[in-house]
């Protein structure tokens, strides 16, 4: 199960405005959520396997996932064994997932598939999790073991391309397939949602973002044109949703406007963050709750400070420790809301939310 490939955005100086001349250009709404990708382990093909996938199956059958990074084990794994904010995705895998269906498509294909979807957690945009059901997993790419060289590449083959992923049809015709349709919404698998096709002549420059098609109260994050003429795909942000995330979750260090800003951006990471909501109600017998915030950021400052001091000190930026502290909390009570209602929505314990993922 290959690392999701980056698509570039459509001012990238390597797309080509040909691109967007394209036949059958394909527009599919872009969710906010977090990556997920996952595979059946079809023992007709086990000499296709890499070793990850062999081990993390419990036998044939058995659908292995993972998220950006790595592969996180099997749908037939205890629940308490995988990190809470993949439950959902994991229950949608053993009642949204047809089996009997994705063994068919291998044989039609001759390989094993990996299938790329959005595991639909609340990150930036708030689609109604708290208000109505939502799917919990949205496919979006397929591709073969046939085009997999390695499990791990050095850097991305697939990086701004999607040479050897299924063309549109024939990978929104498998999702079809697959998809279970009597599962219930909240545990549902479905296709990500094809809003336009052009036939060439598309300006993105002009494009009007739509509402989602979860909820029309909330504007899309981004579009994703796909071009099967040229082998690749190219993502539309939106400029109020790059600001929503950075006003939510920090900037980046080079976005950061001050020092401060750059502080926080390269040691307050959420990682760090749920290390001390941990401790706090683990260790320390605390209720969950966002009124941890109170003494949570003055907690996650010090960790800043102890354990990455020399290079704070070291850095060639200048900014007022006391500025960071502000900014620090904004950042906890932002990670506090994610793992709330992330903890309510796959029906576990917010420690064990993004336990293990970073």
């Amino acid at each position: 199960m290959k690392v999701y490939p980056k698509i570039p955005r459509y001012d990238h100086p390597s797309v080509p405005e040909s691109f967007f001349e394209s036949e059958g250009l394909t527009l599919v709404e872009k969710f906010d959520g977090s990556s997920f990708r996952f595979t059946l382990y079809d023992e007709r093909f086990s000499d296709r396997y890499p070793e990850q996938v062999e081990s993390a199956a419990a036998g044939d059958g058995s659908l292995v996932f993972g998220t950006r990074k790595a592969i996180r084990g099997s749908h037939r794994d205890d629940l308490e064994d995988i990190d809470g904010a993949l439950h959902r995705a994991v229950r949608c895998l053993r009642e949204s997932v047809d089996t009997a269906a994705l063994r068919s498509l291998h044989a039609e294909s001759d390989s094993p598939l990996v299938v790329y979807a959005e595991n639909l957690v609340y990150s930036t945009l708030d689609y109604g999790y708290t208000e109505h059901d939502l799917p919990a997993l949205i496919g979006f790419d397929i591709l073969p073991y046939a085009e997999i060289e390695t499990m791990t590449p050095p850097g991305n083959p697939y990086d701004e391309t999607f040479e050897g992923f299924l063309p549109t049809e024939a990978a929104w015709d498998c999702f079809e397939r697959i998809r279970v349709e009597t599962a219930p919404t909240d545990l549902s698998f479905v296709p990500a949602t094809i809003l336009e096709t052009h036939s060439g002549g598309f300006d993105p420059a002009a494009y009007t973002f739509p509402s989602s098609s979860l909820t029309p109260a909330v504007t899309v994050e981004g579009v994703v044109a796909r071009s099967d003429e040229h082998a690749r795909r190219v993502k539309l942000v939106r400029e109020a949703f790059e600001e929503l995330n950075r006003e939510q979750f920090g900037r980046q260090p080079e976005d950061a406007e001050s020092g401060a800003e750059y502080v926080v951006a390269c040691y307050c990471t959420p990682a760090r963050i749920r290390k001390q909501i941990r401790t706090m109600v683990l260790e320390d017998g605390r209720e969950f709750g966002l009124h941890l915030n109170d003494d949570l950021y003055p907690r996650v400052v010090e960790d800043m400070w102890a354990e990455n001091w020399p290079e704070l000190m070291g850095l060639d930026v200048s900014f007022t420790p006391a500025d960071v502290y502000p900014l620090v909390a904004e950042r906890c009570i932002t990670e506090l809301r994610k793992m709330k209602t992330n903890a309510e929505l796959n029906e576990t314990d917010p420690t064990t939310v993004w336990e293990h993922l970073s």
